[in-house]
């Protein structure tokens, strides 16, 4: 039997960084489209300020009127402890609905200084004396707690990367009680060399965490950087309809998201099972490329990323 994969499809990605607000009602739309067509697993809204990121100020109206299927999982981003305070909150004012309920809260750790105070404008040694209190909260409310490396790969800000310091963060980030750790290749500095190599060293250090990657890659290096994450045992992937997404705080070439309707043919390929296929995701695709054309044209939003 083929091998089965877990996928996070990240529409919050693609809201988050348009610089036109898209409403709300298409939003709510957009991903009940994605569940109708199989996702399972979204990452669909973050609870940040709205003065920061007022793209996703919507985030508890669009979690509201979610259709919440058996299996769902759903994902939203957080910056600061008052973030994971709004997501239970959301949780317990909604919580009523059968399954209707935010599975994890997802908090962006930089490797790098320059990138964690950029993206919550906090330094590293907040952001991780935060980051326990958060932990504290999600386990207090039943909230997975996931942890995205970001900068994993390297960063554009000079600064220097090792490896065994991405290892250590993953290991910190285990202690305080993270369910999924994910590698994140914020500016697509990658090479297909450095994801398996990393992914291969952070493993060996958190084995019994589930861990994934978080590529953003261009059209002509996704192929390389998917199959080597595979090689190197990855079975958790984040991607984007369209490719649609990047990281607004990085710098200001963006690079997007791997594109999930190019993923499923190299998971295929690869003799990997997937929860849903391409035929089923092409109105979800025509969908993003309109979003795109009307509402991602102009200066990026500020945004949280990983």
């Amino acid at each position: 039997m083929p091998e089965t994969i877990v996928l996070t499809e990240c529409p919050r990605d693609a809201f988050q960084g348009f610089p036109k607000f898209i409403p709300t009602d298409r939003k709510i739309a957009y991903i009940n489209r994605l569940i109708q067509a199989g996702v399972r697993r979204i990452d669909f809204g973050s609870f940040v300020s709205p003065k920061a990121v007022p793209q996703l100020a919507d985030t508890a109206t669009v979690f509201e009127n979610l259709k919440s299927p058996p299996g769902m999982y759903l994902i939203a981003i957080i910056a600061n402890l008052r973030g994971a305070e709004g997501l239970a909150v959301a949780n317990h004012k909604f919580g009523h609905v059968r399954n209707r309920r935010i599975h994890a809260a997802g908090f962006p750790m930089s490797v790098n200084e320059t990138f964690q105070k950029r993206n919550t404008n906090k330094t590293l040694a907040e952001a991780w004396t935060e980051l326990a209190e958060i932990a504290a909260l999600c386990k207090k409310e039943k909230i997975d707690l996931v942890v995205y490396l970001s900068m994993a790969f390297g960063n554009p800000y000079s600064e220097s990367h090792d490896v065994a310091r991405v290892a250590e963060a993953a290991q910190r980030a285990k202690a305080l009680g993270a369910a999924t750790i994910q590698l994140a290749d914020t500016v697509g500095v990658a090479t297909a060399a450095q994801v398996g190599m990393t992914f291969t060293t952070v493993k060996a250090a958190v084995p019994d965490v589930q861990l994934g990657v978080h590529l953003h890659a261009s059209p002509n290096t996704l192929r390389e950087k998917v199959n080597s994450a595979l090689k190197a045992g990855c079975r958790l992937f984040d991607s984007a309809i369209g490719g649609i997404g990047g990281c607004p705080f990085a710098e200001d070439e963006l690079v997007g998201n791997i594109d999930t309707i190019q993923l499923l043919p190299i998971l295929k390929e690869a003799g990997i099972a997937t929860p849903y296929t391409v035929d089923k995701l092409l109105d979800c695709a025509a969908e993003a490329q309109e979003m795109q054309r009307k509402f991602g044209s102009g200066s990026a939003a500020m945004s949280n990323e990983q």
